[in-house]
Formats: structure tokens, C-alpha cells, sequence
């Protein structure tokens, strides 16, 4: 009977092997102090190798909102040139235009959060002015996307900048792993010893499991 040692794994070996290691070892009184550090060891491993990267929709999101810019600004431009004979209408193209001015034509190539801001701003100024005299333009229809796509992009600044919070406070799992083998490495040792010294039934069989448990990734 040898003393065990890891061979070389991969990180999801390492937590597979990990995980049927301590189904093996909890129920042995002897070495309780060393399965506690095997599991603090695991937490803090599992939790590296959830959070190993964060991830975001947001430039597609981005695309999307220009895109619907784009699109909006065109279809203003378009009925300027049609020859309304409602005064009504044409005043009511003159204050949509004038709202757009208002944050320029080029909102799109603006930074994130002030494109974010501009068209939060460009919206709440269009939503006060009358659209009625336009509504056979299909002009409205393009305020709802845009309000959608502008809110879906700012949720995924959050949830983007939610998870590069939470990946800072925790270390990589590849940087986490050599703590578990080590915790490992000391749980297999303690029962070793404990067999040396008082050798019993369950201690043997449980040392013979992890011999087995262990060959299978050699």
C-alpha cells in the first residue's frame, strides 16, 4: 500500500474526482478535519469555474439600437420631402425633426451610456409631441423598437457589469486548483496514516475504493 498522488487532470477531471473522493471519505470519523478543507477547497474551486468569464449581448444589442436609428432618422427625412397639404402634419414634422437636431444625427457614434441617454432623451421629447396628423406615415412604429432595443442594451451594461463584479472576487479555477489537489493529496494522506497506525475495516476498503476511484484518470 503506496500514499496517493494525483496524476496530472483537467480542471473538470479534478472536480468529478473530487466530488466521488469525498462520497468516499466524509463517513470516516478519523479524518473529518481533513474532508472540511477538501470541501472549503471544492466551494471556492466550483465557484471559480462558474464565474470563469463574464459574458454580454451588448454589442449586438448596440447594432441593434443603431440600426433602428438609422432607420427612424430615414423615415423622418422621407416625410420632409412628401408634399403634405395638412398644416397640421407639417408642423408636426418640423417639431419630430427638430427633436432629433436637438441630439444630433449622429447619437449612434456617440459613447455607450450617452447614446443610452440621447435616445432616452430623444424618445421623451417625441412622446410629447402629437403624432396623430402623421399617424397613416408608419413614422410611430419605430418608437417602440427603439424603446425596447435602448432599455435591452441598458440591462445588459448591468448584468454585464453585475458579473465583472462578481469574476474579480473570485480567482480563476485553474489558479484555485492546485489548493484542491493539495487538499486532496492531505485527506488521502491523513487516512493513510490512520491505516498505519490503527488499521480498521472500514479504513481499508474506503483507502482501496479511492485507489480504484483514482486509477481510472491515470
Amino acid at each position: 500500500m503506496e500514499i496517493i498522488n494525483l496524476p496530472r487532470l483537467r480542471v473538470n477531471q479534478l472536480q468529478t474526482l473530487c466530488e466521488n473522493s469525498l462520497k468516499i471519505c466524509e463517513p470516516i470519523a478519523e479524518i473529518v478535519s481533513a474532508t472540511e478543507k477538501v470541501k472549503a477547497a471544492r466551494d471556492a474551486f466550483a465557484a471559480g469555474m462558474l464565474k470563469s468569464k463574464a459574458s454580454s449581448g451588448k454589442k449586438e444589442l448596440d447594432l441593434l439600437r443603431d440600426a433602428l436609428m438609422s432607420g427612424f432618422t430615414k423615415a423622418i427625412h422621407a416625410e420632409q420631402m412628401f408634399p403634405h397639404d395638412d398644416p397640421a402634419a407639417v408642423a408636426t414634422i418640423k417639431s419630430i425633426t427638430l427633436a432629433v437636431d436637438k441630439y444630433g444625427s449622429k447619437i449612434k457614434n456617440l459613447p455607450y451610456d450617452e447614446e443610452s441617454a440621447a435616445i432616452d432623451n430623444l424618445l421623451a421629447d417625441i412622446e410629447a409631441i402629437d403624432l396623430q396628423p402623421l399617424a397613416g406615415s408608419g413614422l410611430s412604429r419605430w418608437i417602440e423598437p427603439l424603446k425596447t432595443a435602448n432599455n435591452e442594451f441598458k440591462t445588459a451594461v448591468q448584468e454585464y457589469v453585475s458579473d465583472l463584479a462578481e469574476v474579480s472576487q473570485i480567482e480563476a479555477a485553474t489558479s484555485l486548483a492546485p489548493a484542491l489537489i493539495d487538499a486532496l493529496e492531505g485527506m488521502y494522506t491523513l487516512l493513510y496514516a490512520h491505516i498505519k497506525i490503527n488499521p480498521t475495516e472500514q479504513l481499508t476498503i474506503a483507502y482501496a475504493e479511492l485507489n480504484k476511484l483514482i486509477a481510472g484518470y491515470r
